[in-house]
């Protein structure tokens, strides 16, 4: 994933350093895998993210060290945690739930993938959340999200959804994002906006839209808070 925020953020001395600091703990954990007599592949110490710190310390198992760690990395990217992996680890059984219901949020719903990118990207803009629409605006245009669409997702007031937004977006998603706007933002979902979201999904698949935005406001709420990837005060990216 790339980089986003000013060049001059990136440059800065003190982030060069963290990211020394980051190469470093990569040769340790070779080095020690190789007088433990096995080498670790440099994809399983390496993560995705941009290895900024956190409010904690990151906790990254070596492969088969951690059967909850190893459950986690069996369904990332080239099976490396990222830095939200390394988070949660300070707290294994929490690790292992959210493992356990993201893993079907993510993999197992029926809601169309682009609605559920949706949630997921709104719900990252409302809170302010710039690491979880770093780590999401791919899958987003991916599940065939256009570039347009994705900044009405940014830039649309909450509570809004103007003629021009909903000719962009569609029909059902334009109902999506009022509901993603309202779940988030006052919990309290008026009738009319829940009637409008049910004409496109069955019931099921309200439970699963409800599970979907909810999940990730709480996952808005865990990265900022413990400023995950040292993010928590950068602004949400601008898609281009």
């Amino acid at each position: 994933m790339g980089a986003h925020g000013p060049p001059e953020r990136r440059l800065a001395p003190h982030y060069m350093a963290r990211n020394a600091l980051s190469l470093l703990f990569v040769l340790f954990i070779t080095l020690f895998a190789f007088a433990r007599g096995s080498a670790v592949p440099a994809a399983d110490v390496q993560r995705r993210d941009e290895n900024l710190p956190a409010r904690v310390p990151y906790v990254f198992p070596l492969p088969g060290t951690d059967p909850i760690a190893d459950t986690i990395r069996a369904r990332r990217a080239n099976s490396t945690l990222l830095a939200l992996d390394g988070a949660l680890l300070n707290a294994p059984l929490v690790a292992q739930g959210w493992n356990q219901l993201f893993t079907v949020i993510r993999e197992n719903l029926t809601i169309p993938g682009e609605m559920r990118e949706l949630f997921i990207l709104r719900t990252a803009v409302l809170n302010k959340a710039a690491y979880q629409w770093g780590q999401h605006e791919s899958v987003g245009r991916a599940e065939g999200l256009t570039t347009r669409q994705l900044q009405v997702l940014r830039f649309a007031p909450a509570g809004v959804v103007t003629l021009t937004d909903q000719k962009i977006l569609g029909d059902s998603l334009a109902a999506a994002l009022a509901f993603a706007d309202a779940i988030t933002t006052s919990v309290h979902v008026p009738t009319h906006i829940y009637n409008n979201l049910a004409r496109f999904l069955s019931p099921k698949q309200m439970v699963e839209a409800v599970s979907t935005a909810g999940s990730y406001a709480f996952v808005s709420r865990f990265t900022v808070a413990l400023d995950v990837d040292g993010r928590m005060s950068e602004a949400v990216p601008v898609p281009i």
